[in-house]
């Protein structure tokens, strides 16, 4: 994080920091947050594997004595680099939080585009804010370091300082930290975020207008990259949108195309099996018991009458933390400025996707009587699907979008050029304005469809449940699933969607 810091100089020593690197954002062990405990009140636990600092700055000292300015490089500050890691994070918190909802639904999201705008902007929606509760515990201290120091003389002294910390303190600092967080660090933040609230309403409590000199089309480039990756793809890079977008793409970039052992994208230990255990109690799987759908309806055709019965029930989705990596996800083209690239493989790993639910049929007639319930299973593996997508959103209405709505899908629609359509609705002209699935692709490596039956009547079931399991079986059900995936893509291709779009 780069830090616009004019530094201070005090007793002979000038100091000025210039970016702060957050360690371990992607070694989350447990992420629950914004857990409610009252109407202006919520709590979090966050537990990492590892996290830490890494703070790059300038530092000088001028001896007052002899009025001779040690300088350790020829520019004036010499570049120090301090580094404290620690193993075995867990924070827990509480926080009372009061808003004025008004100010916060007429947010605008070109007020907070720029990182160093948005504190102003949300302490002048609060009314009262304070941390209830914190404590922060610790399994070890990885890294103590001060590094940087042209002199050897110096820099062995910091280090034989450093070491003597580690050893004579560490167990200390780990055993008194929770009382530390909780009786000296949650006051001294409570302080901070008072000044700054009451900063915000002595300033006119208002976040900046929008600027109103951009009236084209937001640029993606621009938007998500920074300058040199948007120039690269011949983008003008300019910080016409400020920096909050692209610091949110570039971690989004580091989480996702982080991978395990198994080729797999840390996103799956993140959020998937997180998402997946708090709703089923089961990593990586959805469920969703009971009857999804169920119809009797009554057939008379050539002489056949009968009532059948149909019931889908017990839906689940498993296996869904076999993300593969890399995702490609919102990612500028070259020469394009509102087209985005997006790509995502899941089923790889030993596990392979799956989707399975109960099915009931029973039918009876004048001279049939069938009941059958069994379970249905389709397991998808290296399931691979590509989109490329073309998003025009106009600027101004982009930068004076309400955060209200932020999670309204026709909102955002309604940030896009409206194209011309005929009284049918039919689309008139340019078919590559607004929103368009500019290319859609799926397919597997291999599907197979398994048919356990749990009460049959119908012996033909179990002669199907063989075939599907053999090697032909596999490869046909492979086939076929690929012909629905590019039937299906198709289809999303068609006028019929995009009409729906326009």
């Amino acid at each position: 994080i780069p830090i616009i810091d004019k530094g201070f100089i005090a007793g002979g020593v000038e100091l000025s920091l210039y970016n702060v690197t957050l360690v371990g954002l992607d070694s989350f062990a447990k992420f629950e947050v914004l857990k409610t405990s009252g109407p202006q009140a919520f709590g979090n636990i966050i537990r990492l594997d590892k996290l830490g600092v890494t703070l790059r700055m300038g530092l000088s000292v001028e001896d007052p004595n002899t009025e001779q300015l040690r300088r350790l490089n020829t520019n004036k500050l010499e570049t120090i680099t301090v580094s404290l890691i620690f193993k075995d994070v867990e924070i827990d918190t509480s926080v009372m939080l009061a808003l004025d909802r008004e100010l916060m639904r007429s947010m605008k999201l070109g007020s907070i585009l720029s990182i160093d705008n948005i504190s102003s902007c949300l302490f002048s929606t609060i009314h009262a804010i304070g941390i209830q509760k914190l404590v922060m515990t610790l399994g070890n201290i990885d890294e103590f370091s001060i590094a940087g120091f042209v002199s050897a003389a110096t820099q062995q002294e910091i280090d034989d300082f450093t070491a003597a910390v580690f050893t004579n303190y560490k167990p200390m600092i780990i055993e008194s930290l929770p009382a530390f967080t909780a009786t000296v660090v949650r006051p001294l933040l409570n302080n901070v975020l008072q000044y700054f609230m009451e900063k915000a309403k002595r300033e006119g409590g208002a976040c900046r207008e929008p600027d109103e000199s951009l009236t084209g089309i937001v640029d993606f480039r621009d938007l998500f990259l920074s300058q040199s990756k948007s120039v690269a793809l011949l983008g003008s890079g300019l910080p016409k949108y400020g920096d909050l977008f692209r610091v949110l793409h570039s971690f989004i970039d580091d989480v996702i195309s982080a991978t395990n052992d198994l080729g797999q994208s840390n996103i799956n230990d993140l959020i998937i099996s997180k998402l997946t255990d708090n709703q089923s109690n089961s990593t990586g799987a959805l469920f969703f018991p009971g009857k999804l759908f169920g119809q009797e309806f009554d057939i008379a055709l050539n002489g056949l009458n009968a009532v059948v019965e149909i019931a889908v029930s017990d839906v689940r989705l498993s296996s869904l933390d076999s993300i593969g990596a890399p995702i490609r996800l919102l990612q500028p083209v070259e020469g394009e400025a509102s087209i985005l690239n997006n790509s995502v493989s899941v089923g790889v790993g030993p596990d392979a996707l799956r989707v399975s639910f109960k099915l009931f049929v029973a039918g009876e007639g004048d001279d049939v009587k069938i009941s059958n319930e069994l379970e249905l299973g389709l397991s998808l593996k290296n399931l691979s699907v590509i989109l490329e997508l073309l998003a025009e959103i106009e600027e101004q209405a982009f930068f004076s979008f309400p955060i209200k709505d932020i999670l309204d899908f026709n909102c955002w629609m309604a940030t896009m050029p409206t194209p011309f359509i005929d009284k049918f609705g039919i689309r008139i002209g340019s078919p590559d304005t607004g929103l368009v699935l500019r290319k859609i692709a799926m397919a597997a490596a291999e599907a197979r469809l398994d048919v356990n039956c749990i009460s049959c009547s119908s012996s033909v079931l179990l002669d199907i449940s063989t075939y599907l399991s053999s090697d032909d079986g596999v490869t046909d059900t492979t086939d076929v699933a690929n012909r629905i995936f590019d039937y299906g893509t198709k289809l999303l291709r068609s006028p019929l969607v995009q009409d729906q779009f326009n």
